[in-house]
């Protein structure tokens, strides 16, 4: 039941928005990676092996995290109940679930795993690519709360910033992997999104595994990416301008809103997810670490950087730790840690990259 309900984890991921479900007396949206994810978790629990199963060397960090954030929701409850306590539950509750993607990946095995992987990232990039191609104006989205894009590759994501962190850290694993060539499709993908957070993320790592590994044939990787960008074809509007300045600002506008809140509750913040009645309106962070600031307060964040490093001291593959750089350098520029996707995406490169001597605790 785990490896099946973890299979269809990994097939539905590439949909998306696609697979979305409005229930009208709900105010969230749900979606069917929600579902198979918490049946996931059901299994984990209820499993006989589940005291194995459980008992990893991120086990603990990742408890004191998801505490401190369940914490930071109770002493807040207030604020939960006036942000609409169904829905700051829902957000609560989708954080302790996904990381059962991570300790069913341990349990499964990345080699049992190799081949679905490989076809969901497949089902990824061709709808990334149907959509830039036959729907590149995508501006009808604005109707149902998203952002407008024209000519950018958003793909079932419906953000081509969020698409872009992931199609970086693809072709960066596949660039530290030394398969030059198969990361070729993932780059030019990554060029159609104009999303710069993305660009930059690529750049910086490409820099990183030159100057480490001593390849200077990665640069070359550089100048294709330069290469797409300036002649994919660009009609007029701000989305395919490089230089606009109002996301920027906008950013910056956001990260300083983030720290005001976080001064004003420095220990628990203002409750996980809670932040939507602060302005009677929908409030956004566009940085993970400065939303867990608001959110959590310090206790949440420090607990966070502690999970990251046992993450990083108990992968022992050098191209997921790849992955882990580029999502949380996006992460800087977006909210993408917490976006449900790369969250998803996350937790799962966490499982298939534990040293397998370090994945269990020994008994």
């Amino acid at each position: 039941m785990i490896y099946s309900l973890l299979l269809l984890s990994i097939l539905v991921w590439p949909f998306g928005q696609l697979l979305s479900f409005v229930v009208p007396t709900l105010p969230f949206t749900i979606y069917l990676l929600d579902f198979v994810v918490l049946a996931l978790s059901i299994s984990l629990i209820c499993s006989s092996k589940r005291k194995q199963i459980l008992s990893t060397s991120l086990t603990r960090p990742l408890i004191i995290f998801l505490g401190a954030a369940t914490l930071s929701f109770v002493v807040n409850i207030k604020q939960g109940i006036a942000a609409g306590l169904p829905l700051s539950m829902f957000y609560l509750l989708r954080l302790l679930i996904y990381p059962s993607l991570f300790f069913g990946a341990v349990h499964v095995g990345f080699k049992r795993l190799k081949t679905p992987i490989a076809v969901s990232i497949i089902i990824f990039l061709v709808i990334c690519l149907f959509q830039y191609l036959v729907f590149p104006d995508m501006r009808f989205l604005k109707n149902i709360g998203f952002d407008d894009h024209y000519f950018r590759l958003i793909g079932s994501f419906y953000d081509p910033n969020f698409t872009g962190a992931i199609l970086a850290a693809l072709a960066l694993y596949l660039v530290e992997k030394n398969k030059l060539l198969l990361s070729v499709p993932f780059i030019g993908l990554l060029a159609l999104t104009f999303s710069r957070a993305s660009y930059l993320v690529f750049i910086i790592g490409i820099i990183y595994l030159l100057l480490i590994n001593k390849r200077i044939k990665l640069f070359f990787l550089l100048i294709l990416l330069g290469i797409a960008v300036y002649l994919i074809p660009k009609p007029f509007g701000e989305g395919v301008n490089l230089l606009r300045t109002f996301s920027i600002f906008s950013r910056i506008e956001s990260w300083q809103s983030g720290l005001t809140l976080f001064l004003q509750r420095p220990i628990f913040g203002w409750g996980y997810n809670t932040l939507r009645s602060v302005d009677g309106s929908r409030f956004q962070i566009d940085n993970s670490f400065i939303f867990l600031l608001a959110t959590t307060g310090i206790v949440g964040l420090i607990s966070f950087v502690n999970l990251i490093f046992h993450i990083f001291k108990n992968t022992s593959n050098q191209a997921i730790k790849i992955i882990f750089i580029a999502i949380f350098f996006h992460s800087i520029f977006n909210n993408s840690l917490f976006y449900i996707w790369i969250l998803a995406f996350f937790w799962f490169a966490v499982g298939i990259g534990q040293d397998p001597t370090k994945g269990y605790k020994s008994t």
